[in-house]
């Protein structure tokens, strides 16, 4: 994602983006949602093997399974609460 989409494909590829109408799309500043969705989502990429990893020292066996798949929530609601800033 962090790599992919960029504003020519965007209004085919991002969620709810692609759904707006022509007027919300010229009202909608792409450019600066785009800043800040692709290095989020760089960052994303590694977030789940270096948790683990992280975890994997003071877990084991489904304690640190268990623990890990919460933790992997945590970026998407960060992700929700900063993307609200774009309306």
């Amino acid at each position: 994602m962090g790599f992919g989409i960029n504003k020519e494909n965007a209004k085919y590829l991002l969620a709810g983006y692609n759904t707006m109408s022509s007027e919300e799309k010229e009202k909608f500043d792409i450019e600066s949602y785009l800043k800040f969705f692709k290095p989020f989502f760089k960052k994303l990429s590694i977030f789940p093997p270096a948790s683990f990893i992280l975890l994997s020292f003071f877990f084991e066996g489904s304690n640190l399974v268990l623990g890990w798949t919460f933790l992997q929530l945590i970026p998407y609601l960060i992700f929700l609460r900063r993307s609200f800033r774009y309306k």
